[in-house]
């Protein structure tokens, strides 16, 4: 139940978070490493996934929120919701900054063009820390791993990750691996 609990405030793995997701049509997917500090607080790691969860929960939260506000009349309501949700995404955003700025990122895209894959940023670091960091939560859930020994790993791979003011010189990096 712990686990669950933690999964919930923290989200899915200490370390960070890897999100895939649709760009367009014309793009396939986009991939997205996160990688938090070493050494974030509870407290932290909480405050980083509020700002990840933000966008869905708060929506999901502002439209449960129009029932009550209802009678106050549709304007007033919606008003009020978009008030709370932007509000929500300033004080996070706000709160969260020194943070995200320590996080180290790498993101890859890949497109279908004339019937080959092409791919856009640093693929091979992508899978190769993406794998390193599933496996390594996947000893930790397991109890093969020491948290000390889980930090370490956890480190080690956050050091091969570009910082944020290296990201912003390579990307969009093309590889052109056609596939």
């Amino acid at each position: 139940m712990n686990e669950v609990l933690r999964r919930i405030a923290e989200g899915r793995a200490l370390w960070g978070t890897i999100d895939v997701s649709p760009l367009s049509r014309g793009i396939w997917q986009r991939v997205r490493l996160t990688v938090y500090p070493p050494g974030i607080s509870r407290g932290e790691r909480r405050l980083l996934h509020a700002f990840h969860a933000w966008p869905i929960v708060g929506a999901v939260g502002c439209l449960f929120a129009l029932i009550p506000l209802s009678d106050a009349g549709p304007v007033l309501a919606l008003a009020t919701a978009l008030a709370v949700y932007l509000a929500g995404f300033l004080v996070l955003a706000a709160l969260s900054h020194d943070l995200r700025v320590r996080c180290h990122v790498v993101t890859a895209a890949s497109e279908y063009v004339g019937g080959s894959l092409r791919e856009f940023g640093d693929v091979q670091l992508l899978l190769t820390a993406g794998r390193r960091l599933v496996d390594l939560e996947t000893q930790r859930r397991a109890g093969r791993i020491d948290p000390v020994a889980y930090e370490a790993e956890w480190a080690a791979v956050y050091d091969t990750l570009p910082a944020s003011a290296e990201r912003a010189a390579v990307w969009p990096k093309t590889t052109d691996r056609v596939r």
